[in-house]
């Protein structure tokens, strides 16, 4: 098998998983409990979030560990505009579903929901932003970078228009985070999301960076862990998993990055150099390391996966979280694909164990399928 589906999730690290099973066998009291098992499971969590914030750039206060990317997604939108009887959020129009559809539902509340179009690089147009903000919004969410087709966005800029107007602004740094440096002390964002299981940790734990003075309410009720922001007995050995994949994340982003875009790039160069009318989504410079996105005319997403799975070659239609659906990326639309185009997509997203013999093993695989699907189809 050749793992080419990062973007959805990764195998978890040997020295993770050993610090997983290290802390469910040493450190299970309860962290709420006041006697020593207790004591020590809860200093172990500060100390976690000591680590954490510090690779960011956060102050430990500003950390609330969650269940996950989408959890912390939701927190963000929901427990912000939840402080607010009436108004706005706006969100480009390329976001994940877990910021999307929780943006979404505010309607039913009586909330507004604005999206800011992107170009056909996928990045978000400054001047369609400025036109989208009034006096009305109450929180902007735009992804640090995308699932689907690895655009990064100008996280800097946006944070800076939107701190001159008091503007909140979340960012789901999900995709981002362990792939490209991000430094909350430098970056204007006021909240934003990450999570374990796409740094080689383990799944079911994230973050919620919440800069000091920036309040939300809590979605969960029933108890005061995370300072009552986020209720229920926290999961430690998830997040020293997590804090532990993600500083090996941080020591070797630097090697990772130029080896992922590399091979990125060579596996592009053969898809193209040998299957015709090839269409690359996303930003060519501007993406994280190892995500590629094509649309294949002629060879429709659902036959293609299928065929390369039974091949041995995990690849992706786009994002994990509607993998059960043959429509049109909304992504892929966004950026100005035709509709016939958008469902022949495929997304490659590789990982630091992946090999250039194992990228030139998949393209033949995919030249071969490519070219059994097109045929089938005249």
């Amino acid at each position: 098998m050749i793992y080419l589906d990062h973007n959805a999730t990764t195998p978890i690290l040997p020295e993770v998983r050993d610090v997983v099973r290290s802390a469910m066998e040493q450190h299970w009291g309860n962290p709420s409990s006041t006697h020593a098992m207790g004591r020590a499971a809860f200093a172990q969590i500060e100390t976690a979030r000591e680590r954490l914030a510090a690779i960011i750039g956060a102050s430990a206060k500003e950390i609330f560990f969650t269940s996950g990317g989408t959890e912390a997604d939701n927190l963000a939108i929901m427990g912000t505009l939840d402080r607010y009887k009436d108004g706005e959020v706006v969100i480009s129009s390329i976001e994940h579903p877990a910021v999307h559809d929780a943006a979404h539902s505010l309607a039913s509340k009586g909330y507004g929901i604005r999206q800011i179009p992107v170009g056909n690089d996928g990045i978000i147009d400054m001047e369609q932003l400025e036109k989208t903000l009034s006096a009305a919004t109450r929180l902007v969410s735009v992804m640090y970078s995308n699932n689907e087709i690895g655009t990064v966005q100008p996280v800097g800029e946006i944070g800076r228009k939107l701190a001159a107007r008091g503007i909140p602004f979340h960012s789901d740094a999900v995709q981002a985070f362990g792939k490209i440096p991000i430094d909350v002390s430098k970056d204007p964002v006021s909240l934003l999301s990450i999570s374990s299981h796409k740094i080689y940790g383990p799944k079911g734990c994230g973050a919620l960076f919440v800069r000091n003075g920036v309040k939300i309410n809590p979605r969960t009720f029933g108890g005061n862990q995370e300072r009552g922001i986020r209720t229920g007995t926290e999961n430690l050995p998830a997040i020293l998993g997590f804090v532990r994949a993600a500083e090996i994340a941080r020591s070797t982003l630097e090697a990772d990055a130029k080896t992922l875009f590399d091979l990125t790039e060579q596996m592009y160069r053969d898809i193209a150099g040998r299957i015709d009318h090839v269409l690359r989504n996303g930003h060519c410079d501007k993406r994280i390391p190892g995500t590629l996105n094509l649309c294949i005319p002629g060879a429709e997403t659902e036959s293609l996966l299928a065929s390369l799975d039974q091949e041995g070659i995990c690849a992706s239609g786009g994002s994990a979280c509607s993998s059960g659906s043959i429509s049109a990326s909304r992504t892929l639309l966004a950026i100005g694909r035709r509709r016939v185009d958008a469902v022949c997509a495929i997304r490659f997203s590789l990982g630091r164990e992946n090999t250039l013999s194992e990228i030139r093993t998949a393209v033949d695989v995919l030249e071969k399928v490519v070219k059994r699907i097109r045929l089938a189809n005249k």
